[in-house]
């Protein structure tokens, strides 16, 4: 998560902060004591509301708490106070796409007047997360063409490509993907999940496996993989891999309702059932984003 980037770069301004709540709540910041910071950075905000330094930090610490909505609201002022900072501005935009704002994400992203590769990244998953594939497609062969040597972008074209049934050609870019950075793992479950369309599940399996072992909490990559070994015909082995699955991610409601169906074709009702009940508490309402995989999000949730 890229959040604790400005406070990182405040820090140093911190060890010669007039507000002394301003420098402790860095430094509990620093320390990961998320909580703590929030309480020193309000009172900073209180004691100097134009602070842009205790805008950001607040803004950056409620990140950390997963609470979206009162992080836009302190960014907003802090990109207010200081339109051009580019920590503020894509603080904002992650925030605003965590709490699934994505029309105001686009408007946002879209007024920069300075597109690298991060930016360029927020904005192209900011439109397909809106359900506008066409712009997310244009704008990513547009980044292909600027940035020749990105790994996320060559992923991201391979993940638009598939859907128009261009296997072969996402797989080119994913391919390539895996050759810029053998590290990244959303290449991985995508790659697996066109050899998965492609009828190759066998050829799948390792690419799956793989995403787990860089990405745990990777649930498409757990739920692939449970497909993936289904249609080699082990259905035993399909219903062990989401068990495990669960284990790594207890409150992903989508391996609970995999699990559910595989337990229905065993016929074990009570299970099935179970899981469904389980499934149902745990689905976020409101969800939105289509088929975008949790690896290409920039703010999981």
């Amino acid at each position: 998560m890229r959040d604790k980037l400005p406070i990182l770069l405040l820090l140093v301004t911190a060890l010669h902060a007039q507000s002394d709540a301003l420098a402790r709540g860095l430094q509990a910041f620093s320390a990961g004591r998320f909580g703590e910071a929030e309480l020193h950075l309000r009172q900073a905000v209180s004691a100097d509301p134009r602070s842009f330094e205790a805008r950001l930090a607040l803004g950056a610490a409620l990140a950390e708490l997963r609470r979206p909505e009162e992080a836009i609201a302190q960014l907003t002022e802090a990109h207010r106070l200081r339109p051009g900072h580019p920590d503020a501005f894509k603080l904002l935009a992650t925030q605003l796409m965590a709490a699934r704002q994505y029309a105001k994400a686009v408007t946002l992203l879209s007024s920069s007047a300075n597109f690298d590769e991060e930016t360029t990244l927020l904005l192209i998953e900011s439109h397909q997360a809106s359900g506008d594939s066409a712009n997310s497609f244009a704008l990513a062969q547009k980044a292909a063409i600027r940035f020749p040597n990105s790994a996320p972008v060559k992923c991201w074209l391979g993940f638009q490509l598939q859907f128009a049934g261009r296997y072969d050609e996402a797989r080119r870019y994913l391919e390539e993907s895996l050759r810029l950075a053998p590290d990244y793992p959303a290449t991985y479950t995508i790659l697996a999940g066109v050899l998965l369309k492609q009828g190759k599940p066998r050829d799948a399996i390792p690419y799956f496996q793989k995403a787990i072992a860089v990405a745990p909490d990777d649930a498409d990559a757990h739920i692939g993989l449970s497909r993936a070994v289904d249609e080699t015909g082990d259905l035993a082995q399909a219903l062990d891999t989401l068990r495990k699955g669960i284990a790594a991610i207890p409150r992903e409601a989508r391996l609970h309702l995999q699990l559910s169906r595989l337990c229905f074709r065993m016929g074990d009702e009570a299970c099935a059932e179970k899981e469904a009940d389980i499934s149902l508490r745990l689905r976020e309402p409101n969800t939105t984003g289509g088929e975008l995989p949790s690896a290409l999000r920039t703010s999981n949730d």
